[in-house]
């Protein structure tokens, strides 16, 4: 567990009692595709990390309909917030694809913001860069129009704090776009023909290289 957590700058920061501490209580779980990591209302006993794989955070209400929050692709950490807290999770935790996940135990989590600095100043950055994350979905929902959510939420992966492991080529179908997204799959179609005919992107079988990642970044934006 020390040799794959040394992937993390977070772990690699630490002093060696508490990498020592992190490797001994961390686990690696496997979960399949549509399998809930974490679910809305329990306690927040873990920080999550993906270490293969995609997961995405949603709200679901009692009729089914659902709003996504985010996804996190291989290499990003969520949850901290409800960790610190100590509090219910606000939201489910799901797997998009058959993932990897590293679950970081609370007391453990607790540990390491007590006793070490490096540590302290990973979250802080891990909070500040979602919280501008969340922001900018809320905004984007509510004033661009189809084609550039589906940009934007393409973009988000490529944040280079949260997740950065993320690769030009995602491993990504437009289906688990549009569980990104919460549109349909037909819908998310007609995105992704723009953005290519945009030479923004490329987009191959199950997978999407992103050829201009500013101007993805950019698409759509002037309207706000």
């Amino acid at each position: 567990m020390a040799q794959l957590l040394q992937q993390y700058d977070w772990f690699a920061a630490l002093a060696s009692e508490h990498r020592a501490l992190a490797a001994a209580t961390t686990q690696r779980v496997r979960y399949a595709a549509d399998a809930f990591v974490a679910r809305r209302g329990e306690l927040s006993q873990y920080w999550i990390g993906v270490h293969e794989g995609l997961i995405k955070l949603a709200v679901y209400n009692i009729d089914g309909r659902s709003s996504t929050l985010s996804g996190v692709p291989e290499g990003g950490w969520c949850g901290e917030g409800s960790v610190i807290k100590r509090e219910p999770r606000r939201y489910d935790v799901i797997a998009i694809r058959a993932s990897q996940i590293l679950l970081v135990p609370a007391d453990t989590f607790h540990c390491l913001m007590a006793e070490s600095l490096p540590f302290n100043a990973f979250v802080i950055g891990q909070l500040n860069e979602r919280m501008g994350q969340f922001i900018a979905t809320v905004q984007n929902e509510r004033l661009l129009d189809v084609d550039a959510r589906v940009a934007q939420a393409i973009a988000q992966l490529f944040h280079p704090m949260l997740y950065p492991r993320t690769s030009k080529v995602l491993e990504l179908s437009q289906e688990e776009i549009g569980l990104l997204t919460g549109l349909s799959r037909q819908r998310v179609n007609q995105a992704m023909r723009r953005l290519a005919e945009l030479g923004l992107v490329e987009i191959s079988y199950q997978s999407i290289r992103v050829v201009d990642l500013d101007g993805l970044r950019a698409f759509g934006m002037a309207s706000l």
